[in-house]
């Protein structure tokens, strides 16, 4: 999975530090940008919600998926390309299968997603 034109983010990063970058600096500066540009988006994804969502008061019937596209420079920062509303979720590659596989899987266990709690909220619903 470390060859053609898609890489995982740690084989970029394995190469980097190959090349004697600072990858704790990089990530922290990658951190920095999704985290500055999630709260300039903050408010409108808010907005959204509640339009969508106004007697919901626990904030657990939707939830958002974002993809951050971050280009390095040649001196090694990050600048913010686009954040995708909806990014794709097909598997074209072993990569893509297991990146967005494990998305997928860590986005349902950070909702606590359980059948317990699926049948709870359907019998609510009725």
């Amino acid at each position: 999975m470390n060859t053609g034109h898609k890489r995982s983010l740690q084989s970029v990063l394995k190469l980097l530090e190959g090349e004697g970058r600072d990858i704790e600096k990089l990530k922290q500066e990658i951190n920095e940008l999704i985290v500055k540009t999630i709260i300039t988006g903050q408010p409108l994804l808010s907005h959204l919600y509640n339009l969508s969502q106004p007697e919901n008061y626990a904030n657990d019937m939707c939830f958002q998926i974002l993809g951050f596209d971050v280009l390095l420079e040649e001196d090694c920062s990050p600048k913010l390309l686009e954040v995708n509303h909806t990014p794709s979720f097909v598997a074209d590659t072993p990569l893509d299968e297991s990146i967005k596989g494990n998305l997928i899987r860590d986005t349902l266990q950070l909702m606590n997603i359980t059948t317990e709690r699926k049948t709870t909220k359907v019998a609510l619903s009725r």
